[in-house]
């Protein structure tokens, strides 16, 4: 009897075969004024998401957010983030996702993994 127990992958991956259509992605510069400036910290300002459309945020580092609001009523939303980032050869080198729920228009500080993203969401109706 031969068993093949050493042929089982030590890690998987699987990308979503289901493709939304997304807003175009951003890109943005993370800038700091503070020599002591955590490296992890992410300030967008003001960014305008559609209802239920995934938007990206690339940053100049490498780092793509990916944020997804749902409106749960006229006052508040549920913003999906994830961020995600690459080695140089495309792969997956880190990824983390969380949710929140906020009103639109309201400054929001967020913990995504590692990174601390900075942003006011203005909510728009799906198009």
């Amino acid at each position: 009897m031969v068993f093949l127990a050493g042929l089982l992958p030590a890690s998987c991956h699987r990308e979503s075969t289901q493709h939304k259509t997304a807003a175009p992605a951003m890109t943005a510069n993370s800038t700091t004024n503070s020599l002591n400036a955590n490296p992890f910290d992410r300030k967008i300002g003001s960014i305008s998401l559609t209802n239920h459309s995934d938007t990206y945020v690339q940053f100049a580092t490498g780092e793509t957010f990916t944020l997804t609001p749902k409106m749960l009523d006229k006052n508040d939303v549920q913003i999906s983030l994830s961020v995600e980032s690459r080695d140089k050869y495309g792969d997956t080198h880190a990824f983390a996702a969380t949710q929140v729920v906020t009103a639109p228009g309201k400054p929001l500080d967020v913990a995504v993994g590692s990174y601390n993203l900075s942003f006011t969401p203005q909510i728009f109706p799906e198009k």
